[in-house]
């Protein structure tokens, strides 16, 4: 039995009813403080135990903790889509809301650029610019000679 309690019993035998309310209040609070405390050391512990061996992940299965590249050299998927035919990709180089943003056209690395929208934006007006300059005729599409002479004898 520890101070209070036994203070409380005597108060209570003796009809000290302020001395009573003093120390009941008094073991209240030792009470609440100790669970409070148990409280506190629970969750640190959890807290640890999740951070200790794992550290911070990545989505995407892999083992991409933030400190296993430090160069941040690592390309995230952000987003693709198709304008005027070619497949746009933007891929957030390294981790962080200040990361620049790859820009893939058509499985080849372009450009990088400061955020999505600015690379979404400029990836749209380099495929228009694609789309202008006209393909060029490999050995396999250009007419042979034979061919040509065939062509005029025709008209």
């Amino acid at each position: 039995m520890d101070f209070h309690t036994a203070n409380m019993i005597d108060s209570l035998q003796s009809g000290d009813i302020t001395r009573f309310k003093q120390d009941f209040e008094q073991k209240m609070n030792e009470l609440i403080v100790s669970k409070i405390e148990d409280k506190k050391s629970l969750v640190m512990q959890s807290v640890q135990e999740e951070e200790g061996d794992e550290g911070p992940k990545v989505d995407g299965g892999e083992d991409d903790t933030i400190f296993a590249d430090p160069a941040m050299s690592k390309e995230y998927f952000l987003k693709t889509f198709e304008h005027e035919g070619h497949e746009i990709t933007l891929k957030k180089l390294g981790l962080g809301p200040t990361k620049p943003v790859v820009v893939h056209v058509d499985g080849k690395r372009w450009e990088l650029f400061p955020g999505p929208k600015v690379a979404e934006k400029q990836a749209k007006e380099y495929v228009a610019t694609l789309k202008e300059k006209k393909p060029e005729e490999t050995d396999e599409e250009k007419p042979s000679e034979d061919e040509k002479n065939i062509n005029k004898e025709d008209t």
